[in-house]
């Protein structure tokens, strides 16, 4: 699936994102210095955030167009995003929320079993999020954003928050659920080792602009 991007967002603050490019890579990383507009960029995809001006698209998907009117509600778009902050339901307990998103796309999710086991969380499914460990917390986001199988992931720095322990385990893990299920994916993470192991191209930003491209 080809995924493009071409738009542009301006912020109150004097911001400014333009940027422009197109990938057909399992996972494009997105790399560059803090402040850059990475985490705005998947805001803009995910339909968190209203562009100035874009086209979007993911293969035959459409999500806007500002041309022709067109703006999908970020619900229906189903795309799995895994955020820096968790952003759990707070009133619910930890299995709650990750059938939550297993439920979004039924019979099509990823098995249930295998993300709690693989993600060691069979021991807090009943603990709530307030009472986890920063990593135990990641680890459930990780889960409710692949659960779904979504049409296209973006995961914004998706192991920074997770146990050293389990980093490389759990990398493995959502390499292989990218692969299996063939979802596009788009990487945010300033960890190189990481970029190296799972992206095919990796798209460099800076001051809101992509700067450079290279496979």
């Amino acid at each position: 699936m080809t995924f493009s991007f071409r738009g542009c967002y301006h912020r109150e603050t004097g911001f400014m994102l333009e940027a422009a490019f197109q990938t057909d890579a399992r996972v494009t990383a997105i790399c560059g210095p803090s402040g850059s507009g990475k985490t705005t960029l998947l805001s803009l995809i995910a339909g968190l955030l209203k562009p100035t001006e874009a086209c979007i698209c993911a293969g035959d998907h459409v999500f806007v167009d500002t041309q022709k009117g067109i703006c999908i509600a970020p619900e229906k778009r189903q795309i799995g995003f895994l955020f820096q902050e968790d952003r759990l339901f707070p009133h619910l307990r930890v299995k709650a929320n990750i059938e939550y998103a297993v439920r979004r796309r039924g019979d099509g999710g990823i098995a249930f079993k295998d993300l709690v086991q693989t993600l060691e969380l069979e021991e807090v499914l009943h603990r709530f999020p307030d009472s986890l460990s920063g990593g135990q917390r990641h680890r459930v986001a990780l889960a409710r954003a692949v659960a779904s199988r979504p049409k296209l992931l973006l995961l914004d720095e998706p192991m920074s928050a997770i146990e050293d322990v389990l980093r490389d385990r759990i990398t493995t893990f959502v390499k292989r659920l990218i692969d299996e299920f063939q979802i596009p994916t788009l990487l945010v993470s300033h960890n190189r080792v990481l970029v190296e192991r799972m992206a095919s191209k990796v798209i460099e930003m800076n001051k809101g602009k992509i700067v450079g491209q290279n496979t």
